[in-house]
């Protein structure tokens, strides 16, 4: 008779040995995937130089995805007795929003030249092809009262849609039946004794998560401006790829819940707790939304019902007009200033 430990011990190989097969094939899948992604990922490097200064901007990719952001690098080589002025930005370079940015060190050479860098970690959400304008440095040689200008060559930066390819969500309606396998009876017991520890796993997994969200204060306070969040709530289900794997439904019910989250967090108003048709009415009666936005976001509600409830087929042009108004939305009604005052907390959207 087998002992517990003993069916403990060969669910745990049991469950590594399908990790192990599971991890081949989508290692499998993926190199083709790679490769691509590694054609697109070379750097696009502009450079200029005049007398003893020397301009180098370069992009870190020049085709990009909207999930991603774009690392964007100036260098100012100069002598040692040249006085350089790097150029400034406000918020945002062309379409690009401007995410991060940060001075490197000025690094000095043996010769005594010297190199002035600047990283800035750009942003955007609209897929097409894209102009990064020629950056400008400023720079003065001794004895000159006024500045020079070097510029770069602009750069060309394409951003990739939110779908790849042609996608047919009519394909995904028609289902195969199932086939028959034959079974061996020899590995019944492994595979029972494996699907059992796997069904530990996930109860385990879920009663971790439910203490963890029990635990969970009432009065967190979210830290992070609610525009900041939906977009990169937005990236992620970019990420996720769910429409290029059939996964219609799901799609439009986390970017129902994205833009749901914002307006409870952006305007206060409980929009999660409520139908579509509720929440239209709550929103009519406030003045929160301007008559523009609430028309844009009415639409786009009952859009996603469409699709969550009534089963209806989005078409590409559909999925990429869903998910665009969704982004126009918070980048439209974002709020500009800082608030004092701390938002109201929210459910976090499901990964």
């Amino acid at each position: 008779m087998r002992t517990k430990r003993g069916t403990f011990q060969l669910a745990y190989f049991g469950a590594i040995a399908l990790l192990a097969l599971a991890s081949g094939i989508a290692c499998e899948k993926s190199a083709p995937e790679e490769a691509k992604t590694e054609a697109n990922a070379e750097p696009v490097v502009k450079t200029t130089d005049r007398g003893p200064v020397k301009l180098t901007v370069t992009a870190g990719k020049g085709t990009i995805s909207i999930a991603e952001r774009l690392d964007l690098t100036i260098e100012v080589q100069a002598a040692s007795d040249i006085e350089v002025e790097m150029p400034q930005f406000g918020d945002a370079l062309a379409e690009f929003e401007i995410r991060d940015f940060h001075d490197q060190p000025v690094k000095v050479a043996d010769d005594g030249e010297k190199t002035y860098t600047q990283v800035y970690d750009l942003d955007i959400f609209l897929s097409g092809e894209y102009t990064i304008p020629g950056i400008t440095a400023k720079y003065r040689t001794p004895g000159s009262e006024e500045y020079a200008e070097l510029t770069s060559d602009p750069i060309t930066i394409t951003v990739k849609s939110l779908l790849e390819g042609e996608f047919d969500p009519q394909k995904f309606a028609d289902v195969k039946p199932v086939a028959t396998l034959p079974v061996d009876h020899h590995w019944s017991t492994v595979a029972l004794a494996v699907v059992g520890g796997g069904a530990g796993v996930v109860v385990l997994a879920l009663l971790v998560l439910w203490l963890v969200r029990r635990s969970r204060r009432p009065a967190e306070v979210l830290r992070i401006p609610a525009h900041e969040w939906a977009l990169s709530a937005l990236r992620a289900l970019a990420e996720a790829k769910l429409i290029e794997a059939g996964r219609i439904q799901e799609f439009y019910y986390r970017l129902s819940e994205i833009a749901r989250q914002y307006i409870e967090r952006r305007f206060g108003l409980m929009a999660p707790e409520r139908t579509t048709e509720e929440f239209l009415i709550e929103m009519r009666s406030s003045n929160a939304l301007a008559a523009e936005h609430q028309v844009l976001l009415g639409e786009f509600l009952e859009a996603c019902d469409m699709v969550k409830y009534a089963r209806h087929e989005p078409d590409n042009a559909e999925i990429e007009r869903a998910f665009n108004a969704a982004r126009d939305f918070v980048t439209e009604t974002k709020l500009i200033a800082p608030v004092e005052h701390a938002e109201p907390a929210a459910q976090e959207v499901a990964a």
